[in-house]
């Protein structure tokens, strides 16, 4: 080859991907599970109960309703 006095093409590189994994890594936890099913039946117990007590308020009214005058 001849020198032609033109610097040489840098060579072509693969792009570089970041190395993440797909799924976040958490830390083990020992009894989550537990406490967040906890958590949800106590919340599934104050919705169950205030619907009810909003019901009978309701009830109380349409009764109150109906019986006046």
């Amino acid at each position: 080859m001849t020198d032609t006095g033109k610097p040489a093409a840098p060579a072509p590189t693969a792009p570089t991907v970041p190395k993440v994994p797909a799924v976040p890594k958490y830390a083990e936890t020992i009894d989550a599970g537990y406490r967040a099913s906890n958590r949800v039946w106590i919340r599934v117990w104050i919705y169950i109960v205030s619907g009810h007590v909003f019901v009978a308020f309701l009830f109380l009214l349409f009764y109150v309703g109906s019986h006046k005058g």
